[in-house]
């Protein structure tokens, strides 16, 4: 079967709608100068039912998701996120990705960065808003040990 250079053009445009939208969840993610992004705007890069786990209780929903990041960001001085690698596979209104996080955080105590590394499992949907995620998982693949006692809080059973 032949693809038309509609459709492929379509799959990129797709591709490159869901990059950034996982860069906006980057910069909204973000904390400089103790102040966190656009947690709001955050919320709403999700699907209406859209999931958000990071390994300390899973989100669902745009209000829920701003609320899990507005605990979440107290802490730090400094969060920057960078993604890396994105592997995206459109399949119509879905997408499934796979994108490498790398993130440096500093706190008013420690102003050394703090590194960590995760493996970013997304679903996307297409919506009458354009692309959100429908769910966001994480598999931690090294973090300082530091990173861990600034959720200590979060992290009990």
């Amino acid at each position: 079967m032949t693809v038309s250079i509609e459709d492929k053009l379509q799959r990129l445009l797709d591709i490159e709608e869901i990059r950034t939208l996982r860069h906006r969840y980057a910069y909204g993610a973000n904390i400089i100068d103790g102040k966190p992004g656009d947690l709001k705007a955050f919320g709403a890069l999700f699907a209406a039912d859209g999931t958000f786990d990071v390994g300390m209780g899973v989100a669902t929903g745009p209000a829920e998701i701003e609320n899990m990041m507005k605990a979440l960001t107290t802490q730090w001085q400094c969060a920057m996120h960078y993604m890396l690698n994105p592997i995206i596979e459109v399949d119509g209104d879905r997408a499934r990705g796979t994108v490498s996080g790398l993130f440096a955080f500093t706190s008013v105590e420690n102003p050394a960065p703090i590194w960590l590394s995760n493996i970013y499992s997304d679903e996307y949907v297409r919506t009458p808003r354009g692309w959100r995620f429908q769910s966001v998982k994480i598999r931690n693949t090294f973090a300082d040990p530091a990173f861990f006692a600034g959720y200590a809080d979060q992290l009990k059973s």
